[in-house]
């Protein structure tokens, strides 16, 4: 018994030393790989996260949130993070799902009874998967002052196909879901999203930023630890300071500001099952179908894809502000928050293919 003990404890002791070393390698890698993509792009601030079953298993700040003042970047630092938004609107619309407050397969019509008959075969769903052929209002180039007018413009004019039968990313969706969500729950989005999902996980540091435009005056709200956003001038080796303006009818679709540890919070809560059930989570990582069957790439609002024969699930935005994928069968996660514009939504991806190389 004496002996079995000591094999064991030696097993034990090489199985803990080949899992640290594995550690270590993983942090080199990713720390290379981090490296050299700042250098290549020229970016000042990057923030990087990969989380497996609710752990922790790598986290990297890096560089400056603001190059004028050298403020360095934390986990606290609020990145923009522009379409990536979706993922956390629709974590929240699945709590209305889960109350029994919401059905993803209803007609929309039956929440917004005002819509016109042409609309009536338009289902929730098509409208989280962008196959609603609702308009696109970001196209039309108008100043909406609130949700109410551009709802109004959406319904005024025709669908531009019939719903369900084409996957077209446009701006005119997520309009609606914003009026269909206030209506449901007699609050506004921004307070909706608040109750739903970031007070009930402590995520302090993810808020909009309010931004008005009039004639050539811009107002918006501070945040705290914001980081601000460059575009690179490649030919002249200097940044410049750039700004995205997103209008309040379009926050259920973009424009959130939120930090490394907000969304590490986040992603910890849908690994543990905290806030939805597993199965409706599932269900937000399915493809929604078309009318003809075939499947959309698009969940509830999450990109759905292969990798490597997998499913893997996510959204970038920017084209670069943030980046997020996850392979929700093994429940891994990889976060990128950048504040360089011109870089393209690839890191994420990557990370998440250096670590399954070494699994």
């Amino acid at each position: 018994m004496k002996r079995l003990r000591q094999i064991l404890t030696l097993v034990f002791s090489v199985i803990t030393v080949m899992a640290s070393a594995q550690q270590v390698n993983l942090q080199k890698t990713l720390d290379l790989f981090l490296d050299s993509s700042v250098k290549a792009n020229n970016i000042p601030a990057i923030s990087v996260v990969l989380i497996e079953d609710g752990k922790v298993i790598y986290r990297k700040t890096m560089g400056y949130a603001n190059l004028e003042y050298k403020i360095p970047n934390t986990g606290q630092t609020a990145f923009q993070l522009a379409s990536c938004t979706k993922l956390i609107s629709a974590t929240a619309l699945m709590t209305l799902v889960q109350e029994n407050k919401l059905d993803l397969q209803a007609k929309v019509r039956s929440y917004l009874p005002d819509l016109p008959a042409p609309w009536d075969d338009m289902r929730v769903m098509d409208l989280v998967a962008h196959q609603s052929g609702v308009a696109d209002l970001l196209a039309l180039k108008m100043n909406f002052k609130s949700v109410d007018e551009a709802y109004d413009t959406a319904v005024a004019r025709k669908l531009d196909f019939a719903p369900g039968t084409k996957t077209v990313y446009a701006g005119g969706d997520y309009a609606l879901v914003q009026k269909l969500v206030e209506r449901i729950t007699g609050l506004r989005f921004q307070e909706f999203l608040k109750q739903k999902l970031l007070l009930p996980l402590g995520m302090n540091h993810t808020v909009f930023n309010n931004m008005e435009q009039d004639y050539i005056y811009r107002t918006y709200d501070t945040i705290p630890y914001a980081a601000t956003v460059y575009k690179n001038i490649k030919d002249e080796n200097r940044q410049r300071i750039f700004s995205m303006m997103f209008p309040s009818w379009t926050y259920p679709a973009g424009g959130i500001f939120s930090s490394l540890d907000d969304l590490t919070k986040w992603v910890i809560a849908m690994d543990k099952g905290k806030l939805i059930r597993p199965e409706l989570l599932d269900l937000m990582w399915t493809p929604a179908k078309r009318r003809d069957g075939t499947d959309s790439p698009f969940g509830v609002g999450w990109i759905v894809d292969k990798m490597n024969g997998e499913k893997v699930t996510g959204h970038s935005g920017g084209p670069a502000l943030a980046d997020i994928a996850r392979l929700p069968g093994r429940k891994i996660t990889s976060i990128v928050l950048t504040n360089q514009l011109e870089l393209r939504p690839y890191l994420a991806n990557q990370i998440l293919r250096i670590y399954m190389r070494g699994k």
